[in-house]
């Protein structure tokens, strides 16, 4: 279809040559097309099919004889669950279509929840072929993708009806974004027409894009006795967890200058959410006894008030004195795991086009390191689909580069060099300022293009945008035990550790700074690491290897062999062969070293 023809135009019909006769021309017109369907038609059919039915022949039956003919509308068509029209105005489409969702509220009313009929509708403003029975074309067909945008009861229409309607006076519009539809490959903007439905699927966008992070409020902890000097015991809480939370990219952390003021304050967390523009609300009581510490522990959706993790927890009053309070790293890991898996649990179970774009890239950050290859294939379509919506968001290039650094090392992608080294390239120039940026950057020129020197220019710059840009610091540590300069990279793999204490990437930054320490010698010292790291992820290949290789090192080969047998079994085929081929240090003389330890441990040679 031209989708520059002017109206009236006509085209030969399906199979027509030049020849064709004017019967077998169609015309062409510019029309407003509406598609309207029943929301759970299946299920409610199943359940109640003859009351379904009744139901649906007079909603047709009003939409044909009563509310299309008052709107100049043309029914086209009408199947089991669906209908749709056409118009020549996109004021008389919506006005019919906001008809048509209020025929079913008078019986909705006296029927229970799970009986209830919704409709869904979209409008699209487009060239269509016309014949006496259908109308045809992409447009059509774009119309029925913007109705799978809308919530029960809801109306959506594109940007094309958008712009012939009047807004406050035509019909009230909220701007939902650039959405991303079955088979239409570029973004469509869609607006909601009304207020939302019971159950909306999209939230609005407004401009600059939604915040990519959620926002956690830290309220200083309440002590249920009132002794004077236990009173400043939830003031410590607050603050270690504030620090520790900190320290995680993933969350923004309200300072306790705003949360203290809410301490000892009866306040629902939809107020708190008002107050403080925050996503989640940590919480909680405690109770000392001498130097014992009994916590009550609690977090809190601020959109609905769902608690999302509850604990009671045992600790030290002296505990909380030290610098990394053990109990306060725990309450802060789950916290922000409980977090995540919120994110990810939203994202695993809607389709992407409706997904928040929070959810997506949390979703995305934590399949990169998940157990299941379902898992993680998932988190590689979410970033794409982030950077979709977002082409200049730096840190979703970033983090999709790192998917495919680790989709290489795990042997699920092949030649991804280019397309992994390409997207460092576009996150660092997008974004010159961000540091993380900077160092994705930095690993992709070392792992992908085996340019060290390049590598190491970028984790300095990183390093002096952000001195606490725990990567930069990591790489840097990887980067000299690729160099075989492992004294070298004791200090910034403990650097690395000591900035990132908590969250998704824990377990990958012990990985690699284990396998940094154990090339600097410090075998007892990266050893404790590795096990630590597999107790977080007992999948990662790359922990299994470095382990069997620092025990190998340090004499303990049995227990290396045992880490080998695992191995083998997540990675059947793997070899020192193949070691040596993604070893990013393989060009200098102590990969070898390593790779006749993994040899020794059990790990055959080719």
């Amino acid at each position: 279809m031209n989708p520059h023809a002017s109206p009236g135009k006509s085209v030969p019909a399906a199979g027509a040559g030049e020849d064709a006769t004017p019967a077998l021309l169609l015309p062409q017109q510019q029309k407003i097309v509406l598609v309207m369907d029943l929301v759970e038609s299946v299920r409610l059919m199943a359940a109640h099919e003859e009351d379904v039915i009744a139901a649906w022949r007079g909603f047709v039956a009003f939409a044909r004889d009563t509310v299309l003919p008052r709107n100049g509308g043309r029914l086209v068509k009408s199947l089991g669950d669906g209908i749709m029209a056409e118009f020549d105005s996109a004021r008389d489409g919506v006005v019919a279509a906001l008809a048509l969702q209020r025929h079913f509220d008078q019986a909705n009313a006296h029927l229970p929840a799970d009986r209830r009929l919704y409709l869904r509708a979209g409008l699209n403003a487009t060239h269509v072929f016309v014949d006496d029975l259908d109308i045809y074309g992409a447009g059509v067909n774009l119309a029925a993708r913007i109705a799978s945008l809308a919530g029960p009861g809801e109306t959506m229409v594109t940007g094309e009806v958008r712009d012939q309607l009047t807004a406050g006076i035509d019909a009230a519009l909220e701007d939902m974004g650039e959405c991303y539809v079955k088979h239409v490959e570029q973004p469509v903007r869609a607006f909601r027409v009304g207020a939302a439905g019971p159950r909306p699927l999209l939230a609005p966008q407004h401009a600059g894009g939604a915040a990519l992070h959620p926002t956690i409020a830290v309220i200083p902890f309440s002590s249920r006795a009132l002794a004077h000097e236990h009173l400043a015991i939830g003031e410590l809480i607050a603050d270690s967890l504030i620090a520790h939370l900190g320290k995680t990219a993933d969350l923004k952390v309200i300072s306790r200058l705003s949360t203290t003021e809410l301490r000892h304050r009866a306040m629902p967390v939809q107020q708190v959410s008002r107050q403080l523009n925050a996503d989640y609300v940590l919480s909680g009581s405690y109770v000392a006894t001498g130097p014992a510490l009994l916590v009550t522990v609690e977090l809190a959706e601020t959109h609905d008030g769902e608690v999302l993790w509850s604990e009671r927890l045992a600790g030290e009053v002296a505990d909380l004195l030290q610098p990394a309070s053990a109990l306060c790293h725990e309450i802060a890991s789950a916290a922000h795991l409980a977090i995540l898996g919120r994110a990810v649990d939203q994202a695993m179970h809607r389709p992407l086009p409706t997904l928040p774009e929070q959810s997506l890239l949390f979703a995305g950050i934590a399949g990169i390191h998940h157990v299941t290859k379902e898992a993680f294939r998932f988190s590689g379509k979410a970033l794409a689909s982030v950077i979709e919506r977002h082409p200049r968001h730096a840190e979703a290039h970033s983090w999709l580069a790192m998917w495919y650094a680790i989709a290489t090392n795990r042997g699920l992608v092949q030649d991804a060099q280019g397309i992994a080294a390409d997207l460092g390239e576009r996150a660092r120039h997008t974004d010159p300022e961000s540091a993380f940026a900077t160092t994705v950057c930095g690993l992709t020129k070392a792992y992908f293009r085996h340019d060290l020197d390049g590598a190491a220019q970028c984790y300095a710059r990183a390093l002096s945008l952000n001195p606490n840009e725990a990567l930069a610091w990591l790489y840097s540590a990887t980067l000299a035990a690729w160099q075989g300069r492992g004294r070298d990279a004791v200090a910034p793999a403990r650097r690395g550790m000591e900035l990132a204490p908590i969250g998704p990437l824990e377990y990958y930054v012990k990985s690699q700074a284990g396998m940094a320490l154990m090339c600097g010698g410090e075998l007892v010292e990266a050893i404790a690491v590795l096990r630590h790291a597999l107790r977080l992820n007992a999948s990662h290949t790359a922990t299994h290897r470095a382990l069997a290789t620092a025990l190998t090192m340090n004499g303990e080969v049995e227990e290396a062999r045992g880490v080998v047998r695992e191995l083998l079994r997540l990675e059947p085929g793997f070899t020192t062969e193949i070691f040596m081929r993604r070893y990013t240090g393989r060009d200098h003389p102590h990969a070898r070293v390593l790779a006749q330890a993994l040899e020794e441990a059990g790990v055959p040679k080719n």
